[in-house]
């Protein structure tokens, strides 16, 4: 019998070039699905935040039902705001119920001062946990775009003791036109004779009882000054809330209005102007100032168009159209 040695079998493998072109490929390949998926994240943010929007206007609306009038801006000067006024209504109550509402901000449990919700916040922009005011101080006629701060003198109502930290937001209700183009130009988005002509708005202070002296009063009693039937255009062609817009690089600061959103020391943090001297910011970068009319010879108070709050009062969306 004869034996043949059979030849050795060769597997063949993949040479460089192959494994360089195999690699290029996926790279190729992952570089067109990283858009699709920013795509898809985008998309999913943006219907995220209509939902927390379509929320907060049936709370409203709630609210109007259980009492007959929309919530007011906030029920008194450095007293709780409208997002603490329909916790109860947003499935929020154990929130709500530490809240002491005739009391000051500043007297208010941190439990409650903190308290984050989700529903408050767009997720394009921040979650819970991942931003906190901090207080600091506010230059009125601070005119420098951000992200500068300038400097001069603070305003004395956004001290550390007025505005303690406290749970931040991305949403403001629509407090109405500003005023530059009333005539005689005159404040009022931020008055408080209950002039605003907004959907949600201070109260006069003529709607107040209080007892004490600020910043320690407290707020027996007040009532609003809107509900459906003041909303003469008809709720489905008047805006109620939207967007706070807020420049890139600056959120949690007091400049550009992001700041605690429970207290009612200052409207830019829980509301917009809305009207033609206020358009919709154009995304995060715009850094467009407001601007308008100088008020009238002799007119007091913070009615300050070419300053006061100019980075503070559009609304915008922190995602693409």
């Amino acid at each position: 019998m004869v034996l043949s040695r059979l030849a050795p079998r060769r597997t063949r493998g993949f040479t460089l070039i192959e494994l360089l072109v195999v690699i290029a490929i996926i790279a190729v390949l992952i570089g067109l699905l990283l858009p699709a998926v920013q795509k898809v994240r985008e998309a999913a943010a943006r219907s995220s935040c209509q939902n927390n929007l379509k929320q907060i206007g049936l709370a409203v609306h709630n609210y109007q039902g259980a009492y007959g009038f929309f919530p007011p801006a906030r029920i008194g000067n450095n007293h709780i705001s409208w997002f603490v006024l329909i916790m109860p209504f947003m499935e929020q109550e154990s929130i709500y119920r530490q809240f002491t509402q005739p009391n000051n901000y500043a007297s208010q449990p941190a439990t409650a001062r903190l308290a984050e919700i989700r529903t408050y916040m767009c997720p394009a922009r921040r979650g819970p946990g991942d931003v906190q005011f901090q207080p600091e101080n506010f230059f009125a006629d601070d005119a420098s775009p951000p992200p500068n701060v300038g400097s001069g003198t603070a305003d004395v109502r956004f001290t550390a003791t007025n505005v303690v930290i406290g749970a931040t937001g991305d949403y403001a209700c629509n407090m109405g036109e500003y005023g530059y183009f009333s005539t005689p130009a005159t404040e009022q988005i931020f008055n408080t004779n209950g002039a605003g002509n907004g959907a949600i708005i201070y109260p006069a202070n003529s709607d107040l009882v209080m007892t004490g002296s600020s910043p320690n009063n407290v707020v027996t009693s007040w009532k609003s000054r809107t509900s459906i039937d003041a909303i003469k255009d008809g709720t489905s062609n008047t805006f109620l809330a939207g967007e706070k817009h807020i420049p890139a690089g600056m959120l949690g600061r007091v400049k550009v209005g992001d700041g605690p959103i429970y207290t009612g020391i200052w409207g830019t943090f829980i509301g917009r102007c809305a009207g033609i001297s206020c358009p919709l910011a154009q995304g995060p970068g715009d850094v467009t100032p407001t601007t308008g009319n100088a008020p009238p010879q002799g007119t007091t108070g913070t009615f300050r168009p070419g300053t006061d709050a100019i980075w503070a009062k559009k609304f915008g969306s922190c995602t693409p159209a």
